[in-house]
């Protein structure tokens, strides 16, 4: 059996989420992003998963990642582009029945002047990041509203923090441009948009994070991790008390520990800068302290509490059940999109 690191990727979890998430708010669609090859999992595989659950609206980031999600989905999906068409693909749009999201005047003139399928209009509400403007006259979004859109939408930038007035700022903003398209379906909240309340969720929401785990969910919402994350421990030995571990020798022993080396590292998406900042793996349910720098291979674990699990081949969980997500994440100074994302592609995806 191979000893690199391997991401047992539950998909029965995913759709499990998929459906929580869409019970918050039964008057609206749950879309799924599955962008960024699902999240790091692969999007193909997710979506099948998630359309068999009954998922039927899918975003993504690229018209290539839409290909992708419509071989998977089947031709009943509508799938959405995120970053918006340029031009000389036009016909992908056409051909594999893909909703641009325009985002920009460019995108809007590049859409105005070629044969055209669905549109989506994105509209910035205050991120600053992409969106047409909120303040357009009567005369541009007249012009707009010929485009017929399927869905206008915009992106809230601090739904993480449901106190934060950012958030209500935005959902003013949002209304305005929804009064302009009175007929044309609205979205605003992705994944933490989704527990800010029934006022956020408009016609449709698009959880993305959530449904693989991630985000810190209000108590009512039970969310199942998405991915299991192990590694195989390489080798154990008694670390000397007095002895330094890792490159740098940043953690110097203080006593005699039992320690074991796991071949997983930053070229497997454990940030070089999670070492010494509280990451923990998990050995038959009991939690072990990473010691030191995390090496491009290998980590460094103090097993001196469970040695008696520990041996050559033992798989140790970096995420899933007891490793959460935003835990992890959190111990690596990042977020949970950052660790998905970063998987590396040595990383054995496996499917159940």
């Amino acid at each position: 059996m191979s000893q690199m690191p391997r991401a047992t990727v539950m998909t029965g979890n995913i759709a499990d989420n998929w459906r929580n998430l869409d019970a918050l708010h039964p008057g609206a669609t749950t879309a799924a992003v599955v962008k960024a090859d699902g999240y790091g999992l692969g999007a193909a595989r997710v979506a099948r998963a998630l359309r068999i659950a009954g998922c039927q609206t899918f975003f993504v980031a690229y018209a290539e990642e839409g290909l992708v999600v419509r071989k998977a989905a089947g031709k009943a999906a509508r799938i959405f582009v995120l970053n918006g068409p340029v031009r000389g693909e036009m016909s992908v749009y056409r051909d594999a029945d893909l909703t641009a999201v325009l985002s920009s005047e460019a995108h809007v003139k590049v859409w105005a002047n070629a044969p055209r399928g669905s549109c989506a209009l994105h509209f910035d509400t205050g991120m600053n990041r992409l969106g047409l403007p909120a303040d357009m006259t009567e005369k541009d979004l007249a012009a707009l509203r010929r485009l017929q859109p399927v869905l206008v939408m915009s992106h809230l930038a601090c739904a993480d923090e449901p106190e934060n007035p950012m958030n209500t700022a935005q959902r003013k903003a949002f209304n305005e441009i929804t009064d302009s398209f009175p007929d044309t379906p609205a979205s605003l909240a992705s994944s933490n948009g989704c527990y800010l309340g029934k006022g956020f969720a408009y016609d449709l929401t698009r959880p993305g994070l959530a449904l693989y785990g991630g985000t810190n969910p209000p108590e009512k919402v039970k969310l199942k991790p998405g991915v299991i994350l192990e590694a195989t421990i390489l080798a154990t030995f008694t670390g000397q008390r007095g002895t330094k571990v890792g490159y740098g020798g940043t953690h110097t022993l203080t006593e005699d520990r039992v320690l074991a080396t796991c071949g997983i590292g930053y070229a497997d998406g454990i940030p070089r800068a999670a070492g010494g900042g509280g990451l923990t793996g998990w050995l038959e349910g009991n939690p072990c302290p990473v010691l030191g720098r995390i090496s491009m291979d290998l980590v460094t674990l103090d097993i001196t509490d469970c040695a008696k699990h520990a041996k050559p081949g033992a798989r140790v969980e970096f995420l899933g059940e007891n490793a959460k997500l935003e835990a992890q994440a959190s111990a690596c100074g990042t977020l949970g999109y950052e660790l998905l994302t970063g998987l590396g592609p040595r990383v054995q995806r496996v499917y159940r």
